[in-house]
């Protein structure tokens, strides 16, 4: 006969047990899950093996408002470096984005991502000027900038470079070299792959479908 004490101890290990196998179920759906959403069928989008969570920044809004890692919190994002002189990528790329919002709008998606333009020439693009440029392409397109220190805080961990050229002694006119790609940020906060210049609003469309459904 079992005494009231060694049963205590029995199911007092049964609990125990039970809790482990509960939460190696949950980790292993958990797993699955991010396996299942990094394993998508996409034709653009390059996904990073693992989603890396990004330190804190502070930009600022071309309203005046502030722009820092909260505002990639509970949403897909696409963040876009660029700067509004730029003669070719940034307004293709823009373009491109813009009519990719425009086909997932068509298409009844639940989860529209928000588009993020960081201007990497804070001197010449700030304010009204700013807000403009990228509201012309869609409504709904954010921009954003900061100075070098504060840009920095976000593009070295994206691994995004940008150098601005000399400017022309007589015009003062300068270029801006700076990476094309289009970085994806999940609801997390994280960085999730990205979009490889140039941009085909057609599978940029089918892949952010996929991705935030």
């Amino acid at each position: 006969m079992i005494s009231q004490s060694k049963l205590t101890h029995m199911k007092g290990r049964a609990v125990a047990v039970l809790i482990v196998l509960i939460g190696a179920i949950a980790i292993g759906v958990m797993a699955s899950r991010t396996i299942l959403d990094r394993s998508l069928d996409l034709r653009a989008a390059s996904v990073f093996p693992t989603a890396r969570l990004l330190n804190p920044f502070e930009l600022e809004k071309a309203t005046g408002e502030s722009f820092d890692a909260s505002d990639l919190q509970g949403q897909w994002t696409l963040l876009f470096f660029g700067f509004t002189n730029c003669p070719d990528i940034c307004p293709d790329t823009l373009a491109s984005l813009s009519q990719s919002m425009a086909s997932l709008r068509l298409m009844k998606a639940e989860n529209l991502p928000q588009v993020v333009f960081v201007s990497v020439d804070p001197d010449r693009d700030q304010g009204d000027g700013l807000n403009e440029y990228v509201t012309w392409f869609d409504s709904s397109f954010i921009g954003v900038s900061g100075s070098d220190e504060q840009l920095e805080q976000l593009t070295q961990q994206l691994g995004v470079i940008y150098v601005r050229d000399t400017p022309d002694p007589q015009t003062g006119f300068y270029n801006v070299d700076h990476s094309a790609a289009v970085m994806i940020i999940d609801p997390q906060g994280r960085l999730f792959g990205r979009f490889s210049h140039p941009l085909d609003p057609e599978m940029v469309t089918a892949d952010l479908f996929q991705i935030t459904s």
